[in-house]
């Protein structure tokens, strides 16, 4: 299969990062090297393709970026009670509430991960339609 983002996103494998303790600290390792990942957390982008359902009408472009990090082939995505910022969440409203003004800069929206499982990611606000 030819990658056509030109950057590997093609074959990104998405996975949630697992913990390891190191030194009494918790940091964020990869789940299938088992390495710890040294960069910082940053926002890697996966293919539209891989959001789930309803949630890809919300995604304006062919790529999104989550919040996690990129370890090689793998995209490590966090979920939302772990983003350690401030989300909002759409689907938490009840139907034919008002719009609001959002003013969280992240979005939850459902992807699906290497297994099949649809899981939460955290996108940026600026990247969806809510």
């Amino acid at each position: 299969m030819s990658d056509q983002f030109g950057d590997g996103l093609g074959q990104a494998v998405l996975r949630r990062p697992i913990a390891r303790w190191v030194d009494g600290r918790k940091v964020a390792a990869n789940p299938v090297t088992k390495q710890i990942i040294d960069d910082s957390i940053g926002q890697p982008k996966i293919p539209r393709r891989r959001i789930a359902g309803v949630h890809i009408d919300r995604v304006r472009s062919e790529a999104v970026p989550v919040r996690g990090f990129r370890d090689g082939r793998y995209v490590l995505a966090i979920a939302p009670e772990h983003a350690s910022i401030d989300v909002f969440d759409p689907s938490e409203r009840d139907p034919g509430e008002p719009a609001l003004d959002v003013t969280e800069s992240w979005v939850p929206l459902v992807a699906v991960f290497t297994a099949g499982e649809k899981r939460p990611v955290v996108v940026p606000r600026k990247e969806v339609d809510l």
